[in-house]
């Protein structure tokens, strides 16, 4: 059967909103919340990283600035376009059609939210809570490295974003750390002096043949996913770029895949008479969180409280919990059965969209204990 919570899912989902391009989702959230006791509070992170939108910060009418408070969030951005989405209600789930991606990731989260809000979730007598809706969060994590919740006493935050099912939740996660390889040749015309120039695609291509991919380790992974270059067919490329990245549970071992590959693209460039350019920067750093930390303790209680066995795990993935942790403010990103993601067979169980909005009510209901 229909539902307000399925609705509101089916409404996001339609919402094209990529990442640095997310304002006809932070219009959505305005007119979601249009008449709800709720002030829509936009920053200006955007200005930061040349995105459309900033992070939206949703201060319930009744929230006390000089309290200690908690944060719920979710990210406006889905990785691929939901333009043409046609989103197909089962029995126990919602899929697309299987044409194109769900925009489970992270239309789920935000959907669980608002339903939060629109319901009064967070009228809970004495709680003091409120909700960011984060941008860029695909691309870097963008928004949470800007969005300044110190006016609003937040304590912890609760991610509402991870692809496992509610119970299961974020103790530690990856850093990821990018690189950029250009490799150099010389132009000269493809077809009438070919052996002028040095192709520097042909360069980038000798060197990736050199170096592993994927799992490097049980720890470690790492992936070339861009390679760009060249003007024209009839013109021999004195520049290709390739972008990759290596992820890790600790900062330390990175250098070394990083120093591997920096001197391998050299090696291989030099020996043909090109040259490289090599730069890196860490994107987001890792986290662990411990058994004893007052986040990891209490979200073991708010998940028993709602019928689930915690099951804290160490993840592969990054998310706005990676930023908001390296930052000093403690995060735990929740499992909401956002299933598939990034994917066509996307998909997210009725149960579980229900269960994310009981989880949502039992974090606010502890806030009330804040002191």
């Amino acid at each position: 059967m229909p539902s307000p919570l399925v609705d509101l899912f089916l409404d996001a989902v339609r919402v094209d909103a990529e990442s640095h391009r997310e304002r006809p989702m932070a219009d959505f959230v305005r007119r979601a919340l249009a008449g709800v006791p709720v002030d829509v509070r936009e920053d200006d992170a955007a200005r930061q990283f040349g995105g459309e939108c900033g992070n939206l910060i949703c201060v319930p009418r009744a929230f006390d600035p000089s309290r200690p408070s908690f944060a719920l969030t979710a990210h406006l951005d889905t990785p691929r376009s939901t333009k043409e989405v046609r989103p197909v209600v089962h029995a126990d789930r919602i899929t697309s059609d299987g044409t194109t991606a769900l925009g489970v990731d992270n239309r789920a989260g935000v959907s669980v939210l608002l339903h939060t809000l629109r319901s009064g979730g967070f009228t809970v007598p004495g709680s003091n809570a409120l909700v960011v809706f984060t941008v860029g969060e695909e691309t870097g994590p963008d928004g949470s490295k800007f969005v300044d919740l110190a006016p609003y006493g937040v304590r912890m935050c609760f991610v509402f974003d991870c692809s496992k099912r509610p119970g299961t939740f974020i103790q530690a996660a990856v850093g990821c750390t990018l690189y950029e390889a250009a490799f150099l040749g010389r132009t000269s015309h493809a077809g009438v002096s070919p052996e002028s120039g040095l192709s520097a695609i042909h360069l980038a291509a000798k060197a990736l043949a050199r170096i592993p991919m994927g799992r490097l380790g049980p720890m470690m992974t790492s992936n070339v996913g861009s390679i760009h270059g060249g003007t024209a067919t009839n013109v021999v490329p004195d520049r290709c770029v390739v972008e990759g990245e290596v992820r890790e549970f600790d900062r330390r071992p990175i250098a070394e895949p990083l120093r591997f590959l920096e001197e391998t693209f050299r090696e291989t460039a030099e020996k043909e008479g090109g040259g490289l350019e090599f730069s890196h920067r860490e994107d987001f750093a890792p986290f662990r969180l411990h058994p004893d930390d007052a986040i990891v303790r209490l979200t073991g209680e708010i998940l028993r409280s709602v019928g689930l066995t915690p099951n804290p795990i160490d993840y592969l993935g990054g998310s706005d919990a990676n930023v908001l942790n390296g930052r000093g403010l403690p995060a735990v990103n929740l499992g909401i059965g956002a299933q598939n993601p990034h994917g066509n067979d996307e998909f997210i169980l009725l149960e579980d969209l229900d269960k994310d909005v009981e989880i949502a009510r039992a974090i606010i209901t502890r806030s009330a204990e804040l002191s």
